[in-house]
């Protein structure tokens, strides 16, 4: 049997769970007035966040004792939009989290702030995450408003399948719905909530063995967005899913196939933190 310790690797790490605050939907309303909550940032705006991140993971293995490991992280997100134009929006997104080196990822938005690709992974292809690299925060990143004009209540279907470069298709679906517009600290933030369906598959080496996870995450999630650019000022999401695990050797061990599941619960809440002050002069 392939050794049970291995398990640990099948927990991705926390810090790649977060999806940039830029792209995780939009929240807060109360007129009945039509707006345009599309992501529409100037080249060189900065954004920063703070993400906390409560995560509980148990897999359990043959006639193992279930593994249960819970963490709790709290994450620094600075984001910088690199270029901005008719074909949507490049992102540099800096994640900081104490103790640990920062990841860097190069991201693209379209016009209504989905997540249409990852490029890079601290320079490198996306693929080196492997598939289930970013399943945890991707349903966030695709809940954003159409890139259209919408009123108090107005739903629509979402229905996304990002190029994440190398990793297996996914497909994520599910509905939308912009709840209200309201004025908040001087401006107008639009309130948006959703839910998501996302089916995943994927493999990876786990040492002298191969580990395949099979099952759904589903994702229930609201953010605010302000009016004026788009940009999320909080955002809040729970993500649930259970997953088939088979552990299997590589050929000619001497060693027979595991299977077991892995079920994953993570709460997610996202705060603006205030524009760094200049000094003049």
């Amino acid at each position: 049997m392939p050794p049970v310790s291995s398990l640990a690797a099948l927990r991705r790490p926390l810090a790649l769970i977060v999806v940039p605050a830029l792209a995780l939907g939009a929240m807060v309303a109360c007129d009945k007035e039509a707006v345009h909550v599309g992501f529409r940032p100037p080249t060189g705006a900065i954004y920063r966040y703070e993400i906390t991140v409560h995560s509980v993971t148990t897999t359990v293995l043959g006639d193992q004792p279930s593994d249960r490991a819970v963490d709790d992280v709290t994450l620094q997100s600075t984001e910088t939009v690199q270029s901005s134009g008719a074909d949507g929006v490049h992102v540099q997104v800096l994640l900081h989290r104490a103790g640990s080196p920062d990841r860097t990822f190069q991201v693209r938005f379209d016009r209504g702030a989905q997540l249409s690709g990852v490029d890079a992974v601290d320079g490198l292809p996306p693929e080196i995450l492997g598939p289930v690299g970013f399943p945890e925060f991707l349903p966030a990143a695709v809940t954003a408003p159409p890139d259209r004009p919408l009123s108090t209540g107005d739903k629509w279907k979402i229905d996304a399948q990002p190029a994440l470069g190398g990793g297996a298709p996914v497909r994520l679906e599910g509905t939308g719905q912009l709840v209200k517009v309201a004025g908040s600290g001087g401006q107008k933030v639009a309130s948006i909530k959703a839910e998501t369906r996302l089916p995943l598959s994927s493999t990876s080496e786990l040492g002298d063995a191969t580990a395949t996870l099979e099952g759904t995450e589903v994702t229930e999630s609201t953010a605010g967005r302000s009016v004026s650019d788009g940009s999320v000022q909080s955002a809040s999401s729970v993500t649930t899913g259970t997953f088939r695990v088979v552990v299997s050797p590589k050929a000619g061990a001497d060693a027979v196939p595991v299977t077991g599941t892995m079920s994953v619960e993570i709460h997610s809440d996202t705060r603006r933190l205030p524009d760094p002050v200049t000094k003049k002069g």
